[in-house]
């Protein structure tokens, strides 16, 4: 988007926010979110799960293309298993996309568990993207219990890279926009966690990961998207 074109959009929105009432915000904020997580089984606290939240835009012709994220965090429950993002905003929303359904999307990964993901219930205001600001999570205050994984390592291995394949649109889809280095920790644990799946008996040919889609293409993040080397910034990983 050029300057000018950038300074007209700004202009325009400014002119019309008095205007808008039940329709797209052109500004757009955020609540903070807090939770807890436990066990499904015996209900105690679990600490050490890695809690992601993204606000995910969409456009396109149709209106329902990832086309970037508004905002990505991570954080790391506690001993008694709670969690808290902060909010955020406002921020102008961006010329090509609308916030809908995944404002936000949380995402839980622990090793050994079954992965947990939320998101917000599914109404006719948030699939037209009417959203109210601030957002809100539809999760705030709640626990959320997650089970141990009692599958195959064939199956967990499927979720694993359900789980990564999710969260390589949301680090990597605009790598200009170098959310990946907003997720610092899910990254370094989904690294162990192949690693560990590996020494299992797991084809590292086989498994895919985000650590090794940013190792891979380290030179196109250095060059291309503007962020710096993965390889640099993670350093420490073991392949």
């Amino acid at each position: 988007m050029s300057p000018l074109f950038k300074f007209r959009y700004v202009l325009f929105t400014m002119l019309l926010l008095p205007l808008q009432s039940c329709a797209v915000p052109f500004w757009y904020s955020a609540e903070p979110i807090e939770g807890w997580v436990a066990d499904a089984e015996t209900n105690q606290p679990i600490e050490g799960v890695i809690v992601t939240a993204n606000w995910q835009l969409k456009g396109g012709l149709e209106g329902g293309n990832p086309v970037g994220q508004m905002m990505v965090m991570e954080t790391v429950t506690d001993k008694i298993g709670h969690y808290y993002f902060p909010g955020w905003g406002p921020k102008l929303r961006p010329w090509n996309g609308k916030l809908k359904d995944e404002s936000p999307q949380i995402l839980m990964f622990k090793s050994g568990y079954s992965f947990a993901g939320l998101e917000n219930k599914l109404t006719m205001e948030v699939l037209r993207g009417e959203l109210e600001n601030p957002l809100r999570s539809d999760w705030t205050g709640e626990t959320i219990k997650m089970g141990k994984f009692r599958g195959t390592q064939k199956e967990y291995k499927e979720l694993f890279e359900d789980f990564n394949h999710t969260l390589e649109r949301i680090a990597t889809d605009q790598p200009t926009d170098c959310h990946w280095k907003n997720l610092q920790k899910t990254i370094r644990a989904m690294n162990q966690e192949r690693n560990r799946l590996v020494t299992l008996g797991t084809n590292p040919n086989t498994l895919s990961s985000i650590d090794n889609e940013l190792l891979m293409n380290d030179k196109f993040y250095t060059e291309k998207g503007g962020c710096g080397s993965p390889k640099k910034f993670f350093g420490e990983f073991k392949q």
